[in-house]
């Protein structure tokens, strides 16, 4: 976030104005909204919010820190070190301004969507036989390098699309980062590619990223396909965990990266988990075993 993306014509509202309330699907995001407000003079840490929602809300955790990102879908808020004892702290500079128009979905593409995809919503299941109306969405956000295509399209729910726009606004400044690991195919690849660029920002990459990137509902998870990065594809990871407030960080930092196999990485596991397969057969054949 920049300051040339402040909205400085349009006045902030009070930290007591219920317009906030529907401006988030969330009463915590809302909750957090107004914190920032109240705090402009004195921008807060986000053990400072951690607490805030624990008195508010009973409760407080990794969503919780989420709910203080999610505030940028409408604000800008800048998130630096603070002057002295080298703390980060969240400053909310004013409106964001609005987002530039998007490619317009065409009403074939919109048809083609429903037609394959089904009508009702990719996230809860429901459509319009409930009431519910139905918006195309990008899975991969324009802004993020995502296409208007058939392949980057998805019906949601008008609570799931707002909710999950919020939820991509709070991760903008990793978006350049997420965007160029989701165009590769397979999950080693968006993983790797996620985990390179963070290298080359200088970051661990946070594990929400990992997963967020991964996109595997298929016989496999993130952490499995991290195990097979590091000891099929020969990349050296490491995990860190850092416990602030009682909730557990877990981010993973790349050392060093292998070129992708000739064949792709799905080739290349497979091949692995082939090899090894036929050597265990093999064992178990051979005499006196």
């Amino acid at each position: 976030m920049t300051h040339a993306e402040v909205d400085s014509e349009r006045p902030l509202p009070g930290p007591t104005d219920p317009s906030i309330d529907d401006l988030f699907s969330s009463q915590e995001t809302a909750e957090a909204c107004r914190f920032l407000l109240m705090r402009r003079d004195s921008p807060p840490t986000m053990a400072e919010w951690l607490a805030r929602s624990q008195q508010v809300f009973g409760k407080s955790n990794v969503q919780s820190q989420r709910r203080l990102r999610e505030v940028r879908s409408h604000f800008v808020v800048q998130s630096r070190r603070r002057t002295g004892d080298g703390e980060w702290i969240y400053e909310l500079l004013g409106w964001k301004k609005a987002a530039s128009v998007a490619v317009k979905v065409s009403p074939r593409l919109q048809a083609q969507v429903f037609s394959q995809k089904g009508r009702f919503c990719q996230m809860c299941g429901r459509g319009p036989q409930e009431g519910v109306r139905l918006q195309i969405d990008h899975i991969v956000p324009e802004s993020w390098s995502g296409k208007t295509e058939y392949s980057n399209l998805e019906p949601l729910c008008e609570e799931h699309n707002h909710g999950k726009q919020a939820f991509f606004a709070s991760l903008d400044e990793f978006g350049p980062a997420i965007g160029r690991a989701l165009l590769y195919p397979d999950p080693w690849e968006r993983i790797g590619e996620l985990l390179i660029a963070f290298q080359e920002m200088g970051k661990p990459t946070p594990v929400e990223l990992v997963e967020l990137v991964a996109q595997d509902t298929h016989k496999g998870d993130p952490k499995k396909r991290l195990r097979e990065l590091r000891f099929v594809l020969g990349w050296d990871i490491v995990a860190h965990r850092r416990k602030t407030d009682g909730v557990t960080e877990v981010t993973y930092e790349l050392i060093s990266s292998e070129p992708w196999p000739a064949e792709g990485a799905a080739a290349a596991v497979a091949g692995y988990e082939r090899g090894r397969r036929e050597r265990k057969a093999a064992e178990r054949a051979a005499p006196g075993v």
